[in-house]
């Protein structure tokens, strides 16, 4: 009976610790949106009239562990970690984030950069190396 208990125990930690490391992004790949973009963290969330959260995608840069997510349910699409990072900074390249822009040219160019030129709201959160961070929210 110790064996067995002892055995899920164990495949439970594998499942959990593989689970918590899907989103994780390699160090340089992580610095490289630093550097070229200036974002240490960035969400954003957008609601069509169809769909509550047809767009989810968040890149986070730490010390010690860096993650990126992305998931957009008008494409039937959800990336983690490296593949997510990618996506992500192709919208950024679209985007061109600038951390003086008005916060009304932040929102706009982060929806059209992510394929959201129709949308009911869209939360935005970033904060750029050395800035304070921004988080805005815009209803039409």
């Amino acid at each position: 009976m110790k064996i067995w208990v002892s055995f899920i125990l164990v495949c439970c930690f594998i499942i959990v610790s593989g689970c918590s490391n899907q989103n994780i992004v390699p160090k340089e790949e992580a610095s490289n949106v630093v550097d070229t973009y200036g974002i240490t963290k960035f969400n954003v969330t957008i609601d069509t009239r169809e769909e509550k959260g047809a767009l989810q995608a968040s890149f986070t840069e730490k010390k010690e562990r860096s993650e990126a997510e992305y998931t957009n349910k008008k494409e039937d699409v959800a990336l983690h970690g490296k593949k997510a990072l990618e996506k992500i900074m192709e919208a950024f390249e679209k985007m061109n984030p600038d951390p003086e822009a008005e916060e009304t040219e932040l929102i706009k160019s982060a929806a059209e950069a992510f394929g959201f030129k129709e949308y009911q709201m869209i939360k935005l959160e970033v904060t750029f190396k050395g800035f304070d961070s921004k988080e805005i929210m815009f209803s039409k």
